[in-house]
C-alpha cells in the first residue's frame, strides 16, 4: 500500500509540473522526460512517473508507447469551442461589470490599457517596425511580450472581478487554465503587430462601453473580441501544423 507521504509527494509534483505548463515554461508538444524532471525537482523517477500519469489522466499531457510524455496539443476544434464558451462567459462578465464596476476598478482598467498599448509599442521597436509575424524568433518571450501577456490578463481579470459574480469568475478561470492558456502564450511569439493593434482597439471599445455603463454594448464588444481572438489562435495553430487533427 502506498504511504500517504508518497501520495502527497506525487500530488505536489503533478501540481508543480502543471504550474510550469500553465506558466508557459513547458510549451505545447514539449517532451517531459522523467530523468530531467527528476533532476529538476530533486526526486527519484518513480514519483515523477506517477505524477505524469495523473496529468495524463486529466488530459493535460499525452504519452505515446515507447516515447516520452509530451505537453498535450489541443485540436483546432477544441480551441474554437473553448473560445465560443469564453465569448459567452466573458461577455456576460462585461455586461454585469457595466452595472457593478467601481470608479477604482474603472481607473485600474484604464491604467492597464495604457500599459497594454505601451507593450505593443515596445514590441514594434523590438521588431524594427516590421508589421509581419516575427518568424524565427526565440521561443522565449521578451520583456515587451511578457508585458503584453500580463496586461492582457490583468485587463480581463479586472472585468471578471467587476462582474461581482464569484461563480462566473470561477468558471472563466477554469476555462482559461491549462493548455489553452499555454497555447495563447506560445502564439504571442508569432503574432504580428497589426493583430496586436487590433487588440488595442478591441480593449478600447470594451473600456468605452464600460465607462458609459452600457451593458449591451459591453457584452457585444467583449464577445466580438473573444471570438476574433479565437479565430486568430486557430489560424495560427493550423499555420504551424499543430491543428491538423481538428474535428469537423
Amino acid at each position: 500500500m502506498r504511504k500517504a507521504s508518497d501520495a502527497k509527494l506525487v500530488h505536489e509534483l503533478a501540481e508543480k509540473i502543471y504550474s510550469k505548463i500553465v506558466a508557459g515554461d513547458f510549451g505545447p508538444g514539449r517532451p517531459l522526460r522523467q530523468e530531467a524532471l527528476a533532476q529538476e525537482f530533486e526526486v527519484s523517477r518513480t514519483p515523477i512517473r506517477e505524477a505524469l500519469r495523473q496529468l495524463e489522466a486529466k488530459g493535460i499531457i499525452s504519452h505515446a508507447r515507447g516515447h516520452s510524455a509530451v505537453v498535450r496539443t489541443p485540436s483546432s476544434r477544441e480551441i474554437r469551442e473553448k473560445y465560443q464558451i469564453r465569448a459567452e462567459l466573458e461577455g456576460l462578465a462585461a455586461q454585469l461589470a457595466a452595472k457593478w464596476i467601481t470608479d477604482d476598478q474603472l481607473q485600474a482598467l484604464k491604467d492597464t490599457h495604457l500599459r497594454f498599448a505601451r507593450a505593443v509599442k515596445g514590441l514594434s521597436v523590438e521588431r524594427g517596425g516590421n508589421r509581419r509575424s516575427a518568424k524565427g524568433t526565440s521561443d522565449v518571450l521578451s520583456n515587451p511580450a511578457k508585458e503584453w501577456v500580463e496586461t492582457n490578463a490583468a485587463f480581463h481579470s479586472t472585468i471578471h472581478a467587476a462582474s461581482n459574480n464569484l461563480s462566473l469568475r470561477r468558471h472563466i478561470e477554469d476555462l482559461n487554465l491549462g493548455y489553452i492558456r499555454n497555447v495563447m502564450l506560445t502564439s504571442v511569439l508569432g503574432m504580428d503587430l497589426h493583430r496586436m493593434e487590433r487588440n488595442i482597439r478591441h480593449h478600447q471599445a470594451i473600456l468605452d462601453a464600460l465607462s458609459e455603463r452600457d451593458p449591451i454594448q459591453s457584452r457585444r464588444a467583449m464577445a466580438e473580441h473573444i471570438i476574433e481572438s479565437g479565430e486568430f489562435l486557430v489560424a495560427w495553430f493550423e499555420n504551424h501544423g499543430m491543428g491538423e487533427h481538428a474535428g469537423p
